[in-house]
C-alpha cells in the first residue's frame, strides 16, 4: 500500500495525474505480479525504512526502561528520528527520481526535457522533508503514547483501550500538518528551476484534500495497527524471558 501510495504521489505531482489512477494502476500491478512488486527497489526501499524504524524504536525503548531513565520517551524519539529521517528522505528521493524527477516543461512536448539538478532548492525540499517526517514520528511514537496515559478512566476504563484510541488517531491527526508539506517539498524536488513560492505553493496544494485522505488511510497500518502490534509483541516477548 505504502509504495503504490508513494509512487502515485509524486506521478501526481510531476505529472498532476489523479492519485486514484495512480493507486489503482499500481495495484492491479502488483496484484498481477506479486513477485515482482516485492523484489522491486521501490519495496525494498519501504521494506527498510520500517524495519530500522521499529528496531530502533524498539531497542532504544527497552534499553531506556530496562535503565530507569525517567526520560525514556524523549530518547527513543530522539533515536527513531535519527534512524527514521535519512532513510525516509533516501526513500522519498529514490521514489522522486525514479518516478518524477528530471524533467522540465517544453513548449511543444511538455514535461521531457532534462533538468540539471538545483542544489539549493533540493536542499530546500530535503529540510522540509525532515520537517515531515519529525511531525509524524514525534506524533506515532511520543505523543500518542503522551495522549494515552492521559485519557481519563470514565473515557476508558480498560488499559488496553487507551493506546488503541490515540494510536489509531494521533499519527492520522499528524497528517494534517505533514501533508502539505509533503505536498510542497514533492513540487520543489520535481521542479528545480525557479517558480514564485506563491505559485509553487498554490500548485503543489491542488491535490491537498485527495493527498491528505490517501495519506491519513496509508498511516492507519504503517503507524497507527502497526505501532499497536508492535507493543502488543513486545510485551509478549518481555513476558516470555523474565
Amino acid at each position: 500500500m505504502h509504495s503504490c501510495y508513494s509512487k502515485s504521489i509524486v506521478e501526481q505531482s510531476a505529472f498532476k495525474q489523479s492519485i486514484l489512477h495512480g493507486l489503482r494502476r499500481h495495484a492491479i500491478a502488483a496484484l498481477k505480479q506479486p513477485h515482482l512488486f516485492v523484489f522491486q527497489r521501490p519495496f525494498g526501499y519501504i521494506w527498510a525504512l520500517y524495519a530500522a524504524t521499529y528496531s530502533v524504536a524498539n531497542v532504544t525503548d527497552t534499553v531506556s526502561r530496562k535503565l530507569g531513565i525517567t526520560a525514556a520517551g524523549t530518547i527513543t524519539f530522539a533515536t527513531t528520528m535519527l534512524a527514521n529521517v535519512p532513510l525516509a528522505l533516501w526513500k522519498d528521493i529514490r521514489f522522486a527520481q525514479i518516478y518524477g524527477f528530471g524533467k522540465t516543461p517544453d513548449a511543444k512536448t511538455g514535461y521531457s526535457t532534462p533538468l540539471r539538478q538545483n542544489r539549493s532548492i533540493a536542499r530546500a525540499a530535503a529540510a522540509i522533508f525532515l520537517v515531515r517526517d519529525g511531525v509524524t514520528i514525534f506524533g506515532s511514537f511520543t505523543l500518542a503514547p503522551w495522549l494515552s496515559a492521559a485519557i481519563p478512566d470514565n473515557l476508558a476504563a480498560h488499559p488496553h483501550t487507551k493506546p488503541v484510541i490515540t494510536q489509531l488517531t494521533v499519527p492520522v491527526l499528524t497528517q494534517l500538518v505533514a501533508t502539505p508539506l509533503h505536498l510542497l517539498a514533492l513540487d520543489m524536488y520535481t521542479r528545480q528551476y525557479h517558480v514564485p513560492f506563491v505559485e509553487r505553493v498554490k500548485q503543489s496544494q491542488q491535490y491537498l484534500a485527495s493527498s491528505t485522505l490517501t495519506r491519513c488511510v496509508r498511516i492507519i497500518p504503517a503507524f497507527g495497527v502497526g505501532c499497536l502490534a508492535n507493543i502488543e509483541l513486545r510485551a509478549a516477548f518481555h513476558e516470555k524471558l523474565t
